[in-house]
């Protein structure tokens, strides 16, 4: 034992694809652990109508700030190791963003209690609704300077910053904010994630020596405007069945299940968090450009096998002890919909490692067609297993991720693992991608 501490502590500094993917890890573990304290504390001072309210809404508002992230993300990870400007390219995406959030974050909180009468809190007054707007925006911001830390193999920011600050934060505020229904469910997380959001974009400036300014750089969104566009693309439809899914059991299974599914969906993402992890230290060491990428993919997945295995066995034999803890009702409603969404976690990391290597490859047409598959094959499935129970509905989940992952994968065997040439791009960034081959050929 004491022999392989070193070995590894050894590997973790010196393998930048095991350091980023371990404190990426860290973050989820560190995440998902205070998510799964938090409804615990939740379930039990709400009652479970509030609770499925409430898992509703932060499930739009997580939808509506990957939505407001134009892409971007995915752009600054694959661009930012290799950037000239790493200002524009920070500025750009986080000025973007913030209005981007914003907009979406109004038009959400004026038409989301017609469509669901539940709702109606949000449209109370215009200072409810541009509070919803700002936290809005603030989780956009959030998860668009994750990327920044990931881009840079800076991930231990993101475990310091989402994994401990914002949990701390996040299982503080229930308890405030009890008594205030399901509003106050929300505020706890939103708040949280605004805290983390504007600790985040210090430690890019103070850090990572990145000033951050609040405007546009045309040139430089101009440069990776085809690259953004094609993965905000395939990013809808992505999270489509998110935003699907969940109104489709409130409105046919009523706000109980939804909260049973909410709570099932959440502990199974602590194993689909370990192959996303993973494949994003992928991307970010594949867009690096220093190491064959047909090694590093194998690297990869052997490592997401070696934790995925233990962990959805372990997720299926504790389904029943785990979710006792949110409640009886719980442990009854949710048990099976779990165990199938733990055993469709390997669909789930299949899809994800090819979607990875179709973002690092510049593969976007066939991302997005890998996610259009997704979404109708489990949208539709998921219409079908509405009428009928939550398992249903988590094997609609698993058989979106296995048809979409089988389009990614050929198209990935029909081009096989070869870098793209990089032809766009600002006259700085051609420039600077020309000094960087030099220094390469002179190195080899």
């Amino acid at each position: 034992m004491t022999a392989l501490a070193p070995s590894f502590a050894a590997r973790l500094r010196a393998d930048p694809l095991v350091r980023n993917s371990f404190f990426l890890m860290a973050t989820t573990a560190l995440g998902a652990g205070s998510g799964f304290v938090f409804w615990i504390v939740a379930a039990r001072l709400y009652p479970p109508a509030d609770v499925g309210w409430a898992s509703s809404l932060l499930s739009a508002v997580t939808l509506l700030s990957y939505f407001s992230g134009l892409g971007l993300s995915s752009t600054l990870v694959r661009h930012l190791p290799t950037a000239p400007s790493r200002t524009a390219h920070v500025s750009s995406a986080l000025t973007s963003v913030a209005a981007t959030g914003t907009v979406l974050g109004v038009g959400f909180a004026l038409v989301a209690p017609l469509v669901s009468p539940g709702l109606s809190f949000l449209s109370g007054s215009f200072p409810e609704i541009a509070l919803f707007a700002l936290l809005t925006m603030a989780v956009a911001q959030n998860l668009l300077t994750d990327s920044v830390f990931v881009a840079l193999r800076a991930a231990k920011y993101n475990m310091l910053l989402n994994g401990v600050l914002m949990s701390a934060v996040k299982l503080a505020l229930p308890i405030v904010f009890v008594g205030t229904g399901a509003i106050g469910i929300f505020l706890s997380s939103t708040v949280a994630s605004a805290v983390a959001a504007v600790a985040s974009i210090v430690a890019i400036s103070r850090r990572l020596r990145i000033p951050v300014r609040p405007r546009l750089y045309p040139e430089t969104l101009r440069s990776t405007l085809a690259y953004s566009l094609g993965n905000y693309a395939s990013n809808c439809l992505n999270l489509l069945p998110l935003l699907v899914i969940p109104l489709l059991v409130l409105r046919s299974l009523g706000p109980e299940a939804s909260a049973a599914y909410f709570v099932a969906f959440q502990i199974a993402n602590f194993v689909n968090a370990v192959p996303f992890a993973i494949g994003e230290a992928l991307f970010a060491e594949g867009s690096h450009e220093q190491e064959d990428l047909k090694h590093l993919a194998k690297r990869s997945a052997l490592l997401i096998l070696a934790i995925v295995v233990p962990a959805v066995g372990i997720t299926v034999a504790l389904a029943k002890p785990v979710l006792a803890l949110f409640g009886a009702s719980y442990a009854d409603d949710a048990r099976n919909c779990l165990v199938v969404l733990a055993a469709s976690a390997f669909a789930v990391a299949f899809n994800t490692w090819s979607s990875f290597l179709l973002k690092v490859t510049r593969q976007l047409p066939a991302l997005t067609l890998s996610n259009l598959v997704y979404a109708a094959v489990t949208v539709s499935l998921a219409a079908v297993g509405a009428q009928h129970n939550l398992v249903w509905i988590a094997a609609a989940w698993g058989a979106g991720n296995l048809a979409s992952g089988l389009v990614a994968i050929a198209a990935l065997a029909l081009r096989g693992f070869r870098m793209p040439s990089e032809k766009g791009g600002s006259d700085e960034d051609r420039a600077h991608r020309q000094r960087r081959l030099r220094g390469r050929r002179r190195g080899a």
